[in-house]
């Protein structure tokens, strides 16, 4: 039979199995077993009927009654060896004459008598085919020929001979009636035979060739092909793992390999098997993780022998595993998190199948590799390897939950404790990383394949179709391109991928080639849709042709290609996710107050309240398990870490492409970097900035534990520059990245910031260029910023000069001497930024008060129930709005207000370290004829507002709802006035300021502070200007009195103050007072009465007027002093 259908299936024969009638075939099992029974096949044996024994119909995976209960007892219903009666009935035609089969249970032989007896010799009328050996105590010793025999029968659960087998062969085997009459014993060279006729069986042949031999063992029947052959190599490692015998276990091995071959042979000849379709049973059995006690070995071992296979041709072995590719991928579509033990289970065989690369390529010319739609996002779910990169805790395409919402992951009980929401959140994080980490290998299998171009193209094309996620709008709206846990996946795929070339001083980064992405570059990686870093050196614009020069190669290094993928998919995968976790925790936040404003607790409440509080706690820790995946941040970190060191020296190289030494140290850093930056997208740069400000905000411990910080130090002080980056807003992104350094008060947060500070303050680059960095970005964002964005800029610019300002290794005061003999010099970097810090803080603090008036409006008539009430719905409703955006905006200026004057107040102040002479650069650069009526001005009128009859319009209901704290602003206020007490030109000016000046309004603030429990030092400086004022009282009289007699051309045009150092405007020949005209083109540099340019160099002293100003000055004072009274 077996040579038949073997010429049959590769070309010897013309009938294949089961094309006879099966009726035929029935016939001629019965017939040669009763054969091999001695009998001379009595025809009335046909006429039996065979039975549906339940042990034939096991399954694999289910557990077999146990050897020794009382199920398994002799009983005159058992199946025989025809299947049609029990054995003990069964008679025997030899001669013609009737004898008794026994049935062998343990040691034991039971007949119909019920008679057991140890001696097989006293039941049988006849020898055994082969006879029995006798054990150690009375039997001889089995020779190796036997011991092979039982062995092969023990492990493919056959035999050749109905006659009794010794233990611990199984109770009931298979009987091969094909290969009995060639065979006497089971040995290897009738291996292939064996299984051949074994696997060809029906399940009604194999129910009827069912044999028991009086072992012990039960083994379920296998009726399907492949996880009987599977559980014959489970059986093969179970007897290698227990044996001893050289000879048995060569044996066991030819066993093994004959069953791994014959699992190929049926796959390859699949519809050779219909209706069984070995090949989905393969594919099954790979995505099962079994429980059957006979499968020792695992799934993915079984898998491995099939790629090791070498009987198979090139051609044949496609043809074998192209459709359990498929299978298995088919397997995973739908799966999700909740899944991970059959995904991982999946994934293990795809990486076993993928390590041979010619299999690895079969997977890209499968149908799924690619979407139908390539340019959709979220058609790459559906894909092969999408499939596996779908799973996370995140759900795909969902905006914030509004009703009672059910998570797949983390049921509502996780808000009752933090331990049991870290429990749950770790679980799933665990199962994320082993995806994460299994996904991995299966790309690293296929990128070393053949395949590599089509793996790397599907990477590309997948993150060009997701380009809208750089977008913050993709995270408001659904179906917009690939989830969240998607990109996060694919993204951390990617930096297992960069883990042998990661690290800041890895020798392979020289390798990078920084020409992926410039113009005309035939890399995979499309054109960013982004700007470059660098568009301009010196004002003069890079072309693309001075860029190809530089050169563009045939074919990028992979290291080169994984690099910048990585990058790109990094960017793309943290923004909606960071943007979503930000709305969920503010509103987390807002009904956790909601809940505090009840007097209680999220778990003493009930409703509706406690149905929202319940879903955001749920949704945000969804989100917060993959996105702050601990192990990936770190990956991240290191990533961008390496990036940074990487892109920090090749700027200050001389137009490198490549070959970049990441170990250069930046001794010298050039006025202008180098022009290959011009080739790098300014998403590196954004990116990596918005990383570190968000794992700042929540998973700061992340950052304080990582040890290369100084890395990121170098890189944002020297990116920061305007030569470096000229678009202001990446600037501002850099500096707000620069603050994760320093601590922050407003967090509360209780993670030290030790290691981060020393990093910041052991950075040369740092103390060198710091200072000058905030200073100018702080006046470059002026003009370049919208206007509602350049306080928010300027507030973190605030955070760190309050930092650096006290440090003298900084020494950011020494800008403000570059004031000295320059006051006039709009130019002066130091006074431009004074002038800008003074505008911000009379605008915001305008602001906040007007706002706070209104606020008290609208609560006045709230007060006044029968006026709010006789208002109708809509109007009530609006001024609700109203009042709601009021507190709003309100909150925010007043907020940026106070961080303005403190600026002020903190730089005016000597610092410990700062010498007198330092502190005079600072305090004179503050009160330059430039500056010094506008900063008198403006403190002198808040101070009124905040001390005098005023104050009361500003008390809303709630001060700290809108962050307005007088008591504070108050002191800085003071404080300002007490620095500043020292210089003259300061003094002068707080009595000449005749809007808010009053000699009553430094008695109030006294009394005020006096309240507020301020310092008496305070109290005091306060007196102390006090006084120093009013002896300028009598001075700035008689200096007004003069101006109304004053000649006209000594009184400037402009203010109609007398002049003190009149100046010629060159173009429209007026003169003017020079501090006059220097504060005008502070602010815009045009001659007021013409408005062509005008810089303070073009101004011509006027230096007899001047004298001649000087000489009728002191005349009409000396005057006015004799005159009485």
């Amino acid at each position: 039979m077996f040579n038949r259908l073997t010429n049959y299936w590769f070309g010897g024969g013309e009938e294949g199995p089961g094309e006879s009638n099966p009726a035929d075939q029935a016939e001629e099992v019965r017939r040669r077993r009763l054969l091999l029974l001695g009998g001379e096949g009595d025809s009335s044996a046909g006429d039996l009927e065979c039975p549906d024994d339940t042990a034939s119909t096991q399954q694999v995976g289910e557990r077999p009654p146990e050897p020794h209960s009382a199920s398994h007892s002799v009983s005159p219903d058992r199946s025989s060896l025809l299947g049609t009666t029990s054995p003990t009935s069964l008679p025997s035609t030899k001669g013609g004459v009737p004898r008794m089969v026994p049935q062998v249970t343990g040691s034991a032989v039971v007949t119909n008598t019920g008679v057991a007896d140890k001696s097989w010799s006293q039941w049988s009328d006849q020898p055994s085919r082969i006879p029995p050996d006798k054990s150690e105590s009375g039997r001889s010793e089995l020779s190796v020929e036997r011991r092979t025999s039982l062995l092969i029968s023990r492990v493919y659960c056959v035999t050749l001979t109905t006659d009794p087998q010794p233990a611990p062969q199984p109770r009931s085997l298979t009987l091969l009636l094909d290969t009995a009459t060639s065979n006497q014993t089971l040995c290897p060279d009738i291996l292939n035979e064996v299984l051949f006729e074994r696997v060809s069986m029906s399940p009604s042949e194999l129910r009827e060739c069912q044999v028991e031999v009086g072992g012990l063992e039960i083994v379920p029947l296998e009726p399907l092909i492949v996880p009987y052959l599977v559980t014959c190599i489970g059986r093969c490692d179970r007897e290698t793992a227990k044996c001893a015998d050289k000879e048995l276990l060569e044996v066991l091995s030819q066993c093994r390999t004959a069953a791994c071959r014959m699992i190929g042979i049926v796959v390859l000849s699949n519809d050779t098997w219909s209706p069984q379709n070995p090949t989905q049973q393969l594919v099954d059995h790979m995505t099962t993780i079994s429980s059957d006690q006979y499968l020792l070995t695992p799934n993915t071992q079984i898998t491995s022998d099939l790629v090791a296979l070498d009987n198979l041709s090139p051609e044949d072995r496609l043809t074998v595993f192209r459709p359990i590719l498929s299978g298995l991928f088919r397997a995973a579509e739908g799966c999700d998190l909740n899944s991970t033990p059959t995904i991982a289970h999946i994934i293990n065989n795809l990486i076993i199948l993928t390590g041979d690369k010619h299999i690895a390529e079969v997977v890209t010319s499968l149908p799924e590799w690619l979407p139908g739609n390539p340019d959709d996002g979220a058609a790459y779910h559906g894909t092969l390897l999408g499939r596996f990169l779908r799973c996370s805790t995140i759900r795909e395409n969902t905006i914030l939950q509004t009703r009672r919402y059910v998570s797949p992951y983390f049921n509502r009980g996780v808000i009752n404790t933090h331990d049991i929401a870290q429990h749950s959140s770790s679980q799933y994080q665990s199962m994320i990383e082993t995806l994460q980490t299994l996904t991995s290998r299966l790309f690293y299998n296929l990128i070393k394949s053949p395949a590599k171009q089509q793996v790397l193209e599907w990477i590309k094309v997948c993150l060009e179709a997701n380009r809208n996620k750089a977008k913050l709008v993709a995270s408001f709206v659904a179906g917009s391109g690939s989830s969240d846990g998607f990109m996060l996946n694919l993204a951390r795929v990617l930096l297992k991928l960069c883990t042998p070339f990661l690290g800041p001083l890895n020798p392979k980064l020289t390798t990078l080639d920084v020409r992926f992405c410039s113009p005309g570059s035939r890399s995979l990686f499309p054109q960013p849709h982004e700007d470059k870093i660098l568009d301009k050196i010196d004002g003069l614009e890079i072309t693309k042709d001075e860029l190809c020069e530089l050169g563009d190669p045939e074919q990028f290094n992979f290291i080169t290609t994984c690099f910048y993928l990585t990058h790109r998919a990094l960017q793309l995968a943290y923004i909606s996710p960071f943007d979503k976790y930000k709305r969920l925790m503010k509103s987390l936040m807002e009904t956790q107050g909601l809940i505090q404003d009840m007097g209680s607790s999220p778990l003493n409440i009930d409703g509706s309240v406690r149905d929202r509080f319940e879903t955001l706690f749920v949704e945000q820790l969804e989100v917060k398990t993959h996105l702050l995946h601990p192990e990936m941040s770190k990956n991240v970190l290191l990533f961008y870490a390496s990036s940074c060191n990487w892109l920090s020296i090749l700027s200050t190289s001389a137009d490198q492409v490549t070959n970049v030494d990441p170990k250069r140290t930046i001794e010298c850093v050039p006025t202008a970097p180098s022009k290959t930056l011009a080739m790098i997208p300014s998403y590196f740069i954004s990116a990596t900035c918005q990383f570190l400000i968000n794992v700042r905000y929540f998973a700061e411990a992340i950052l304080e534990d990582f040890q290369s910080m100084d890395y990121f130090v170098t890189f944002l002080v020297l990116f920061c520059n305007k030569s470096w980056v000229p678009n202001p807003h990446i600037r501002a992104e850099i500096i707000e990245a620069l603050t994760v350094f320093i601590p922050n008060e407003r967090s509360k947060s209780s993670v030290p910031t030790i290691n981060r500070e020393a990093a910041l303050a052991s950075n040369l680059l740092a103390k060198e260029r710091l200072g000058s960095v905030l200073l100018s970005l702080f006046v470059d964002i002026e003009h370049t910023a919208q206007f509602e964005h350049k306080f928010q800029y300027r507030f973190h610019i605030f955070e760190l000069l309050q930092y650096v300002w006290p440090l003298s290794s900084f020494n950011v005061c020494a800008l403000s001497a570059e004031v000295a003999g320059k006051e006039e010099d709009t130019t002066v970097l130091f006074t431009r930024f004074l002038k800008l810090l003074l505008n911000d803080a009379n605008f915001l603090l305008d602001e906040a008060l007007r706002n706070l008036e209104e606020i008290k409006k609208i609560e006045v008539e709230q007060d006044d129930e029968r006026g709010w009430s006789e208002l109708d719905q809509a109007t009530r409703q609006s001024k609700l709005s109203t009042l709601a955006e009021l507190k709003r905006m309100c909150t925010s200026h007043n907020i940026l207000a106070f961080e303005t004057v403190n600026c002020l107040n903190y730089m005016t102040a000597r610092c410990d370290g700062m010498s007198e002479s330092d502190h005079h650069d600072v305090t004179y650069a503050c009160v330059t004829p430039l500056l010094v009526d506008t900063l008198v001005t403006m403190l002198n009128y808040y101070l009124k507002e905040l001390v005098g009859n005023t104050q009361t319009k500003y008390k809303v209901r709630n001060l700290d709802e809108v962050k307005f704290k007088p008591g504070k602003l108050l002191q800085s206020i003071a404080g300002i006035y007490i620095n500043l007490s020292s210089e003259p030109s300061f003094v002068s000016a707080i009595p000449r300021d005749g809007r808010s000046y009053h000699p009553q309004l430094f008695h109030d603030t006294s009394a005020k502070l006096r309240k507020l429990n301020a310092g008496e030092d305070v109290i005091a400086g306060i007196q102390h200007v006090h006084e120093l004022a009013e002896g300028q009282v009598t001075q700035q009289q008689d200096e007004e009195l003069l101006a109304e007699e004053a000649p006209s051309d000594f009184i400037d045009p402009i203010l109609g103050t007398l002049m003190s150092e009149p100046v010629l405007l060159p173009t429209s020949r007026v003169v003017v007072d020079r501090c006059v005209i220097a504060k005008h083109l502070l602010s815009d540099p045009i001659d007021p009465f013409n408005r062509q340019p005008l810089q303070m160099s073009d101004v011509i002293p006027q230096e007899e007027l001047k004298a001649r100003i000087e000489t009728w000055k002191t005349e009409q004072l000396a005057e006015m002093r004799t005159k009485p009274g």
